[in-house]
């Protein structure tokens, strides 16, 4: 076989092909059935046609063979796979590979000799093009081959951009179509990553500047433009190549119609600004803009762009001969757009633009040319121009625009206040459509009453009535505005600590606007405020309300004391229900992770339906298996077999029921139904141990500790009913809370140190197995070990220290 060599500095390769059709790199096994090989310095590639059902021509890169390690792993040692390997026909024959093209000669089983130009060939042909600065025949190849022309700026993004690769490109590529092509392909992806990865064996260093890939088309658009702006002004490009103004116009065209977002408005002003300056031999009276040159300008940016968005780009412009040299090639009816440009020709520069821009939906401009219109018309007619802005912010929501424009017309303004605010009325924002209507000048008093009523601000409300002409309607009026927004107060939810504070708002309103000292004492009755309602009893003079106090005071001690001692039954009860349920959640927790499940499922992850679901499992195998011999099987009639519990099971079927139904077959008709069974709550039980009614056991627990509302409340009615001269049922009161706070003491303590004995048992048992036992822990636990009752007041403790 022949022998070709590969000079290396530090190494020389052998191959050779023997006469049972196998390839070696010097000793070393390449192909155990190849036809022929031939190897190509240029391309630095060995290239070979494998036989078998489905021969492939493979190219082995030479410097991955003079690389390769045996004891590498595959992922190191790519020589074996190949680069870009080609299916070929059964017994074709390697003959040649061109040293200067990417193109290699195949003798078919038939004879004839065929040239093709792999894909192995041509990426690392056009790499090396590019990292030459061949940008000519880079694009050729690309272009013929339909290589994706981004590999262009992918390869080396720093060289193109920085490093005079822009200038390069446009210096080389002598058909403007080439460029329209390059730059219309463009995408802001990497294609090196995804398409055409750089091979390791031809992999240089990356520079630190790359770019960020979704800006790549706008970065690559940009560049090209200033180089081909650039030539255009000096009339030569860097590679000699003189060019007349307006010679790159299509390729600036194309770069500003690739970028994200489209820039069609410089590109309309730049086919303007390079329309001939005078149409010859034609007629005078014909614009410019309808030359043949400007035409197909337009025409081309239309095929990169829609060209309703080209027209929409044009009237933007306020360039309304522009708009109609784009509308004329256009699929717009010639009905619809001419007499819209020409009754905008006829009208005042500011008006047709307002009309232009709403058009466009750019309302903010839209608003602006309106105010200019108006200041451009006469003083007779500005009531109405105020009316028709002040319209149209309402509508587009413009009011800090127009805040701005009207800054000088007091007038003006405080009509755009007012709007502003009931559009935050509307908006359902109450609070601050009050400071808006407040802010005004004069401020507006019915706007800011609504508004304080729609966001419960009461002050503001009575500010409101007294600086408004509300004051003059008599003391009845205001009664009855009073009781009706204190009842409003009252009645809102919230918390117990919001409701506290919503009656003494309401009682407070009843006292200084409606006059009524009784139903003030109610509310303050109502917030469980005692001290308060005694204050003002005694204030107004009013001793029976004083005794309604102290009556409402011991009914509400009454309920305390009945509450807190089914708190700490409830806490008791719950505490020792938890502590066994929380060690079968952590036993199911256990299991769960060692079977890989979710340790939190609902019902199905506690301990007896995990032992249940394999035992059920068992049953059902073990029941199918018996119920094939049994003698109902000779029947062909199917039993059903009804896993019960854990130890038993039961048949159940009947042969005559299993029978065809028809008209003659009343077998089973006369047989009650089956009632339906319930849904709703009563349908669904909680199991024990479940997930579910741990959750309930926590919230019990939970809802047995007295939350600081409710604590403030009982210490300030224990402090009542001592001033009250009624200490015993305030020592009763007191006591309760002591007996809670002493159960829930007691019982954590005692849950506590059987947790501890728990896991010390286990700790020995598994000690003495030879295994270590991993403590489970629920996320509820830390919630539940850190409750507690916090302490009365220490005034009240010290009492009734002195009492006992």
């Amino acid at each position: 076989a022949d022998v070709l060599g590969h000079d290396e500095p530090s190494k020389r390769l052998a191959f050779g092909l023997s006469s049972r059709y196998r390839l070696y790199c010097g000793e070393r096994l390449l192909s155990s059935a190849s036809t022929s090989f031939a190897v190509s310095l240029e391309h630095k590639f060995l290239s070979h046609i494998t036989l078998g059902s489905r021969p492939q021509q493979r190219f082995l890169p030479l410097a991955s063979l003079r690389d390769f390690d045996p004891f590498m792993g595959s992922d190191e040692n790519e020589a074996l796979d190949g680069y870009e390997a080609r299916s070929v026909e059964r017994g074709a024959r390697l003959i040649a590979i061109f040293p200067m093209k990417p193109m290699c000669v195949i003798q078919m089983p038939r004879g004839n000799l065929e040239s093709i130009s792999p894909r192995a060939l041509v990426l690392p042909y056009i790499m090396m093009k590019i990292d030459e600065g061949d940008y000519f025949t880079a694009l050729d190849i690309m272009r013929r081959q339909r290589v994706d022309m981004n590999l262009i700026v992918d390869l080396d993004p720093f060289h193109f951009l920085e490093k005079g690769g822009a200038e390069l490109f446009i210096g080389q590529i002598d058909k403007i179509d080439n460029i329209n092509l390059f730059l219309s392909s463009l995408i802001d992806v990497d294609t090196t990553i995804w398409k055409y990865p750089i091979p390791s064996w031809r992999k240089k260093e990356r520079r630190d500047g790359r770019r960020d890939e979704t800006s790549k088309v706008n970065l690559v658009c940009t560049k090209m433009r200033e180089v081909m702006i650039h030539a255009e002004n000096k009339g030569i490009t860097s590679s000699g190549k003189i060019v007349k103004e307006g010679h790159f116009l299509l390729p600036i065209l194309s770069s500003y119609a690739k970028q994200n977002p489209p820039m069609l408005e410089e590109a309309l002003a730049l086919i303007k600004s390079n329309a001939p300056k005078n149409l010859g031999n034609q007629s005078k009276r014909k614009s410019v803009l309808l030359s043949e040159s400007v035409q197909s300008s337009i025409q081309y940016l239309a095929f990169l762009a829609d060209y309703e968005l080209i027209f929409n780009t044009a009237i933007g412009m306020y360039d309304f001969d522009l708009a109609k040299a784009v509308a004329r090639h256009s699929q717009m009816d010639p009905k619809v757009y001419l007499p819209m440009l020409k009754r905008w020709r006829e009208m005042p520069d500011s008006m047709a633009r307002y009309e232009v821009d709403v058009k466009l939906k750019r309302y903010e401009s839209a608003l602006r040319h309106l105010v200019a219109a108006g200041r451009d018309e006469d003083q007779t007619s500005n009531a109405e121009h105020i009316s028709k802005c002040l319209k149209f912010i309402e509508s587009q929501g413009l009011h800090k625009l127009g805040l701005e424009l009207f800054a000088n017309e007091s007038e003006f303004l405080q009509s755009i206040m007012v709007s502003l605010g009931e559009r935050l009325l509307t908006e359902n924002r109450a609070e601050e459509a009050l400071t808006v209507f407040l802010a005004t000048s004069p401020k507006c008093i019915d706007g800011g009453k609504r508004a304080a009523s729609a966001c419960g601000d009461w002050r503001a409300y009575f500010a409101c009535c007294a600086e408004g002409s509300d004051s003059a309607d008599g003391d009845d009026s205001m009664t009855s505005i009073s009781v009706k927004i204190a009842e409003n107060i009252s009645s809102r939810g919230g918390n117990m600590n919001e409701q506290r504070d919503c009656y003494a708002s309401a009682a407070r309103i009843l006292l200084d606007y409606g006059k009524d000292v009784g139903y003030a004492v109610d509310m303050f009755i109502s917030g469980h405020m005692y001290n308060e309602g005694r204050r003002i009893s005694y204030l107004h003079k009013r001793t029976d309300l004083v005794k309604k106090c102290v009556d409402a005071a011991v009914s509400y001690a009454n309920t305390c004391i009945e509450d807190l001692a089914e708190r700490a039954s409830s806490f008791e009860v719950a505490s020792k229900r938890y502590y066994e349920v929380i060690k079968i959640r952590r036993q199911a927790i256990k299991e769960a992770e060692e079977a890989g499940i979710d340790p939190h499922l609902d019902d199905s992850a506690s301990l007896f339906s995990m032992q249940s679901t394999a035992s059920n499992s068992s049953l059902r195998s073990t029941a199918s298996g018996s119920s094939v011999g049994s003698t109902r099987s000779v029947a062909s009639v199917s039993t059903v077999i009804s896993v019960g519990a854990t130890s038993t099971f039961s048949f159940t079927g009947d042969v005559d029921t299993m029978k065809h139904k028809s008209k003659f077959n009343k077998i089973g008709r006369d047989k009650p139904k089956k009632k339906k069974k319930k849904k709703g709550p009563a349908a669904r039980r909680m199991k024990p141990g479940s997930e579910e009614e741990l959750k309930s056991l926590v919230d019990t627990l939970k809802f047995s500790i007295p939350n600081d509302p409710y604590l403030v409340a009982i210490s300030e009615t224990v402090t009542f009913l001592m001033q009250s001269g009624k200490s015993p049922l305030a020592k009763l009161l007191f006591q309760a809370y002591e007996d809670l706070s002493s159960a829930v003491t007691k019982e954590q303590k005692s849950r506590s140190e059987k947790d501890k004995q728990d896991i010390e048992e286990r700790g020995r048992f598994a000690h003495i197995e030879g295994r270590i036992d991993e403590f489970a822990e629920h996320d509820c636990e830390k919630d539940v070990n850190e409750l507690e009752c916090k302490f009365l007041p220490e005034s009240i403790r010290n009492i009734f220290s002195f009492l006992s």
